[in-house]
């Protein structure tokens, strides 16, 4: 898993270790974690820091991508979460 792209930012040694272990791959996968869960990743990374990172991921994006980010995330794939009613229970008797 390629994070090469976390070498580009201004981080210290132990903001880097902690971005990588989010996993993402790429400045736009990133983002949209911070993006889906702003609180606890502002946290984890320290408020202090979290939106000056995130402008210095901005600046790693394509267009296509910064225009991405703008609108509504993608919806859950086909093991995404369970839409129609949950089965009835079944009562003994």
């Amino acid at each position: 898993m390629s994070q090469e792209y976390l070498n580009d930012l201004n981080l210290s040694d132990e903001e880097r270790a902690k971005l990588a272990k989010f996993g993402a791959k790429t400045p736009k996968a990133l983002l949209s974690m911070r993006r889906a869960s702003r609180e606890a990743f502002d946290d984890y990374v320290g408020r202090g820091r979290a939106e000056a990172i995130a402008s210095e991921l901005e600046k790693l994006l394509t267009d296509e991508e910064r225009e991405a980010l703008k609108g509504p995330p993608r919806g859950a794939g086909k093991l995404g979460a369970r839409l129609e009613p949950s089965p009835r229970k079944r009562t003994s008797g």
